[in-house]
């Protein structure tokens, strides 16, 4: 029984560095590619022409942003009925999302954080991919209902560049509110959990579902908030935030990370009326470095030394000793 353990707990290993090895190396390479574009003086000159409150603003919904995300996960384990302590379901959260806010396609870099750490915590990867679909889902949903409220109450202009046959988003926004609709609709009946392709979808229940609508939607106005309180006070919330996600609606189709040009093309599009251009901008890449890279490098250190702990500690026997090669 052992000796037939040994390779796969070898192969598990070997996998299990491949993928801290390649989110470090992302995550290091997203850095360097930040800082040339905007060297050390440069983000320093441009956090301090900001008043220190709206620093403190941003950092503050920054922090609450990144717990409304960490409630992802934990509607995920409730709905499988798995429990983990607060402190490693934040750990785990905060990780994923840093990580997959700024790297390229990510839902494969948030699960491959997610399958190392709860893999290691006695939860089955079975489960963590669940997590992992669920969360998606979660997000999804919170999506389409905060972007079908904000665009049926504040239907934002299409911008031409998109190239979509519509002359505003109002109609997007009441397919959203359909979509959710149905998504109410199947949670709340009974049944078996919905399955397409290998991918398999739990029948969350009606409670639940409005769970994961809440906690997304806090998610997606905390987001919005952290960009809002870097800007001139010159646009009411909503109106901005229609705006705000209909560029992020944009980035995610164009699937670049963080929605990064896309994003900020909607955003002076539909801000540039009321906002000025050099204004709008500043905002924008305070909001890039506080909202995006601060965590990115804040969740990177935390891997390495985690990581390099584990090294240290898979180096050695018991009592300190090494282990044999």
């Amino acid at each position: 029984m052992t000796t037939t353990r040994a390779p796969h707990s070898r192969v598990r290993r070997i996998v299990g560095i491949g993928i801290s090895a390649v989110l470090f190396i992302a995550a290091l390479l997203v850095i360097r590619s930040e800082l040339r574009d905007h060297p050390l003086p440069e983000i320093m000159a441009e956090l301090r022409s900001f008043r220190p409150l709206r620093l403190i603003l941003c950092l503050a919904t920054t922090v609450l942003g990144y717990l409304a995300l960490a409630g992802y996960d934990a509607l995920s384990l409730a709905t499988l009925g798995r429990h983990l302590p607060p402190r490693r379901v934040l750990y785990a959260a905060f990780l994923g999302y840093a990580f997959a806010n700024s790297l390229p396609l990510s839902v494969v870099t948030g699960a491959a954080v997610r399958y190392r750490l709860y893999s290691q915590w006695g939860i089955e990867r079975s489960d963590a991919a669940r997590v992992v679909t669920l969360n998606t889902v979660t997000y999804v949903v919170g999506l389409l209902t905060s972007a079908g409220l904000a665009f049926a109450l504040q239907p934002v202009l299409m911008p031409g560049f998109l190239h979509l046959p519509l002359r505003t988003a109002r109609p997007i926004g009441l397919a959203c509110l359909l979509a959710v609709a149905g998504y109410l609709i199947w949670s709340s009946r009974s049944g078996e959990d919905l399955r397409v392709w290998r991918l398999e979808l739990p029948r969350t229940g009606i409670r639940m579902a409005l769970a994961q609508i809440g906690v997304s939607i806090a998610d997606w106005v905390l987001s919005g908030a952290a960009l809002y309180v870097l800007l001139p006070h010159r646009v009411p919330f909503h109106v901005f935030f229609a705006v705000f996600l209909l560029g992020q609606i944009a980035g995610l189709i164009a699937q670049v990370p963080g929605g990064l040009g896309v994003f900020e093309a909607v955003m002076l599009w539909g801000l540039t009326p009321a906002l000025t251009t050099p204004s709008i901008l500043i905002g924008l890449v305070g909001y890039r470095l506080i909202y995006f890279l601060l965590p990115l490098g804040v969740a990177t250190a935390v891997w390495a030394v985690r990581e390099g702990r584990r090294w240290i500690r898979s180096r050695k026997g018991p009592h300190g000793a090494r282990a044999p090669a």
